[in-house]
């Protein structure tokens, strides 16, 4: 039996240059947060920085009906995140595999 799901991942470290505080922080990524949700239907969590106050690393995944749609999917929040430079500068990093996000072999 074949199945036509697949799962895009996408690991995005940001800085935020303008911020000074936690608390500055969470107005830009919070409002980064809904839009992935929103307007890309995908899950959104900060999974690194929570205690530094101009990074953090995001992990956004989101479920597509074939491997092609995910990479088309992924490419566009991609270009969204890239748009946002300026006010979060962002460095991304696109997984193959959910596999290669923890160290399996430890």
């Amino acid at each position: 039996m074949r199945s036509d799901a697949s799962i895009g991942v996408l690991l995005a470290d940001l800085h935020f240059p303008g911020t000074r505080s936690l608390k500055e922080k969470r107005g830009p990524l919070r409002s980064l947060r809904d839009v992935v949700q929103r307007r890309f239907r995908a899950s959104f969590s900060e999974v690194g920085g929570q205690d530094t106050w101009q990074t953090s690393r995001v992990l956004i995944v989101l479920a597509a009906s074939s491997p092609r749609q995910a990479d088309e999917q992924l490419a566009e929040i991609d270009r969204y995140l890239h748009g946002l430079e300026g006010d979060v500068r962002v460095v991304l990093r696109t997984v193959e595999g959910v596999e290669s996000l923890w160290d399996i072999a430890s």
